[in-house]
């Protein structure tokens, strides 16, 4: 069995985390982050509940339609959101407007929406699956093996059509190393699932960097370190689409399998006296949320910790109902990476800085705070 229950400590002892409604052990980190937005009331009749979790998703909808908007108005040129939209409707028009619109900021902010949902769900899966309130795609490794794959094909000049598959195939390959690694007789470890994705993002880093110094195409090597400093800069539709069917299917796939995810999170001893196949479902949603991970690093290279942030936010929101919380870390993780993209480009003028230093800036404090609050991870 790949993948079991944490054990916080080392050692036999087992220390009392506090417990999320939908059965996920999120420790004392996550116990204070649910101070801060008052969980749905059991008291309340199913009617107020189904209101209230419709105004929130209304909610997180309108902030990404504005996220989406400052996106498509704000820039070098700045456009009202009037002339934007007939721009929009007129799509096919020659004028330079069409250009900047249709060609440049459209597909850009698409593929920063597709990019921060796929982390975002691909994060709450692997929290869930391993429950591991600190589990991220980026903290894990995985982006890191994705990474050294995707760099690996545009090396090798491979049609970037294939390129989510060596993304996929190396991020799963990451994912299973470090679960091994972290794997003791109590269950999964956090310290060593930790360890074992700093260790496994420093052998991945150098063999990047070996990678990038034994190319002889200069003007290739310098697009593969941009690539890597984190951004969708001059991502166009052909991007968009090869994204775009990564994250629908990984979506599709993480809300069918949304049931055994909630078992899942119950614990594996739980899950299979349920009647569930806890190893073949522990596999097809880490297959989900490797896939998910991999169509986000193919087009934006290494953006870390939206799988983190996202995932937190969303719990805090959300009644204990899997599906809704998926869709849920899908809007809050499309609007945090949009925002990120939009302070990018305006933040020094005439100049656009990595969209992946921004989110490690935002993410790393943020991470340090709940390794701060969880006194089980630290001890």
């Amino acid at each position: 069995m790949l993948l079991h229950r944490i054990s916080l400590h080392p050692g036999n002892r087992e220390h009392s985390v506090s417990t999320h409604p939908s059965g996920m052990q999120l420790g004392t980190c996550s116990a204070k982050i649910l101070e801060l937005v008052q969980p749905f009331s059991h008291s309340g009749t199913r009617t107020e509940i189904g209101v209230t979790v419709f105004l929130r998703l209304v909610f997180l909808c309108l902030v990404l339609v504005s996220f989406a908007t400052l996106s498509i108005c704000l820039g070098e040129i700045n456009i009202t959101p009037e002339k934007a939209l007939h721009v929009l409707l007129q799509h096919g028009t020659d004028s330079s407007l069409d250009t900047i619109v249709n060609q440049l900021r459209l597909p850009r902010l698409l593929i920063a929406a597709l990019v921060g949902a796929s982390l975002s769900v691909s994060g709450y899966v692997m929290q869930t699956i391993s429950r591991n309130a600190l589990a991220e795609p980026f903290l894990t490794g995985v982006s890191s093996g994705a990474a050294l794959s995707v760099a690996l094909a545009l090396t090798l000049k491979i049609d970037f059509a294939f390129v989510p598959m060596f993304a996929f195939v190396g991020g799963l390959l990451v994912s299973v190393v470090v679960a091994k690694l972290a794997q003791t007789s109590d269950g999964l470890s956090v310290s060593r699932l930790l360890l074992g994705g700093v260790g496994i993002g420093a052998i991945t880093g150098g063999a990047m960097t070996l990678l990038l110094t034994m190319n002889p195409v200069f003007s290739q090597t310098q697009g593969i370190i941009f690539w890597l400093a984190g951004g969708v800069a001059g991502r166009g539709w052909s991007e968009f689409w090869a994204a775009g069917i990564t994250t629908i299917i990984g979506i599709i796939a993480a809300l069918v399998l949304s049931k055994p995810l909630r078992l899942l999170s119950l614990g594996p001893s739980s899950a299979q006296s349920l009647g569930l196949n806890v190893p073949v479902m522990q596999w097809l949603l880490l297959c989900t949320a490797v896939l998910l991970c991999a169509g986000a690093v193919s087009v934006s290279g290494l953006v870390g910790f939206v799988g983190l942030i996202g995932p937190h936010i969303t719990r805090t929101m959300m009644a204990e109902n899997e599906r809704l919380q998926l869709i849920a870390a899908a809007l809050i993780g499309a609007s945090l990476v949009l925002a990120s993209d939009l302070a990018a480009r305006l933040l020094v003028s005439g100049q656009e800085l990595p969209l992946g230093t921004l989110l490690s800036l935002l993410g790393g404090p943020f991470f340090l705070w709940l390794l701060y609050q969880n006194k089980d991870v630290r001890n």
